[in-house]
């Protein structure tokens, strides 16, 4: 009677353990497809962010004209023709050179610090153009998220509604 205590209380704890270690892997790999589809306010981005902060665990396809770098920073460059943009996540701070040669410096939130140009000179910018070219570089990759197997969106809308919201 003892054993059988004992052996449904290992089995229990090892149900929990695997159910957690499952939504975690569950919310890290599929979190850009959950950020597609979280409630949040304008200017936030969560799916870029995500796509960003989890280098690791988001799905990186291989696409015509879209490279990775994860050497100390991780990157994401796409090349059109002769122009190429890099949008770049070096600590908390987002780093996108653009088309035209002009450098932003954005927070984790997604709202711009610093705007430079080729020379190092501030500039003024718009912020919809900037935010709309950064999402063109990125937009192949996040399109190619897939769906999750078992969808968990609800515990992630619960984890992150604050942050986006």
């Amino acid at each position: 009677m003892q054993k059988r205590i004992i052996l449904g209380i290992f089995v229990g704890l090892l149900t929990v353990l695997c159910m957690s270690l499952y939504t975690y892997c569950n919310l890290k790999f599929n979190s850009v497809y959950y950020a597609q589809h979280i409630p949040h306010k304008e200017g936030t981005e969560p799916d870029i962010i995500m796509l960003m902060e989890n280098k690791v665990g988001a799905y990186t396809p291989e696409i015509d004209g879209i490279s990775y770098d994860d050497d100390g920073s991780y990157s994401i460059t796409r090349e059109k023709g002769t122009k190429t943009s890099v949008l770049d996540l070096t600590g908390d701070t987002l780093f996108f050179h653009s088309e035209s040669d002009d450098m932003y410096l954005l927070n984790r939130n997604f709202s711009i610090q610093d705007a430079f140009d080729k020379r190092y000179h501030k500039i003024k910018y718009n912020q919809r153009k900037v935010l709309k070219e950064i999402r063109e570089t990125v937009q192949p990759v996040i399109d190619a998220q897939p769906k999750p197997l078992i969808n968990l969106q609800w515990l992630f809308n619960l984890i992150y509604k604050s942050r986006f919201n």
